[in-house]
């Protein structure tokens, strides 16, 4: 019998990026009578999940499914290229930008799938990382020559170029809502603040070691970076000065990422762990580990501040209650 060798594949179901929306009901949504004949509106919002992972397209997974919802449980809209590795979502909820591993920035409507498969220029090389501001009329995007890209997100034509005056890849990337400050990280571990209008280098700092996510707290005293160091740093803003280098985890810290309202922040790091700090205090009030994902790859926070999705080669997307200083519980 004849024997051939056997060739391991990558798993279908790994995921490298998630991100979190939600839909807020109109008044017409979901109404109820009491037994008095008066009308009741039920206004619970919808909660749904974006990943991008191994395969061309992105998956939108709806927390909560029921006859009424706007989307199925799970759908995907299919995408031109090579996998996703790093998606961002407007403020409106509506508009979703994707980083692709061939490099492309592609811009799509959370219902309605592709509307911009390619956002580019000629001086773009190949793109790593992408962010929105409060403003949903314009999306960012770090490249692999150390230039940040504005661009509008109807045509997808170039507003304003920066440049970082380092020739890495932009792997963190984070905007504040006035576009005031524009911050990035890169593979060589420079955390570079640049002004959104003019775009001035501000300040600049090297960690030596790769930084990999990068977000602004809500009050905008602090960015908090991801770090290979096995770290998160706190720098504080405007400054750029570091204030606290957390010992977070025991592998690399590959995402970060901050609560909507602004109390917790939570961190994921490449074994597998997974800890929740609280912003005032910087000290870690739940710890988790997750077997299933040993590689993890991405952490988000969803919009009610109670729940963390991370997802990373195994089990792929995770989804867990998070609820004060109790013990993270699985949806």
């Amino acid at each position: 019998m004849e024997q051939t060798a056997s060739v391991e594949k990558e798993p279908e179901n790994r995921m490298w990026c998630c991100a979190w929306g939600l839909i807020k009901r109109q008044q017409n949504d979901q109404c109820s009578e009491d037994e008095d004949g008066f009308t009741h509106t039920k206004l619970k919002p919808k909660e749904f999940v974006i990943t991008g992972g191994i395969q061309p397209q992105l998956k939108i997974v709806h927390i909560s499914p029921s006859e009424e919802n706007v989307f199925p449980h799970e759908y995907s809209h299919q995408l031109p290229g090579m996998g996703i590795h790093n998606v961002a979502l407007s403020s409106d909820n509506n508009c979703i930008s994707a980083v692709s591993m061939d490099g492309n920035l592609m811009l799509l409507n959370v219902k309605g799938g592709v509307r911009l498969p390619r956002v580019n220029h000629c001086h773009v090389s190949n793109f790593w990382s992408t962010a929105f501001s409060r403003n949903t009329d314009c999306v960012y995007a770090g490249s692999g020559s150390g230039h940040i890209f504005k661009y509008d997100t109807t045509l997808g034509k170039l507003q304003h170029s920066y440049d970082t005056d380092r020739c890495e890849n932009v792997m963190g990337l984070a905007i504040s809502g006035d576009q005031r400050l524009v911050g990035a990280t890169d593979y060589a571990g420079n955390f570079t603040l640049l002004d959104g209008s003019t775009g001035q280098v501000l300040r600049r700092r090297n960690y030596k070691k790769p930084l990999r996510r990068l977000v602004y707290d809500h009050s905008m005293r602090h960015a908090l970076a991801a770090c290979d160091d096995k770290t998160i740093k706190v720098i504080d803003l405007p400054s750029g000065r570091l204030r606290e280098s957390l010992a977070a985890h025991d592998a690399f810290v590959m995402s970060v990422a901050v609560s909507p309202d602004g109390l917790r922040f939570v961190s994921g790091a490449y074994d597998g762990s997974i800890k929740v700090w609280d912003v005032r205090t910087t000290k870690s009030s739940l710890s988790f580990h997750c077997g299933s994902n040993s590689n993890l790859w991405d952490v988000a926070f969803n919009k009610l501040n109670n729940k963390i999705s991370f997802v990373g080669d195994g089990k792929g997307l995770n989804i867990y209650y998070c609820l004060g200083n109790r013990e993270m519980m699985l949806v």
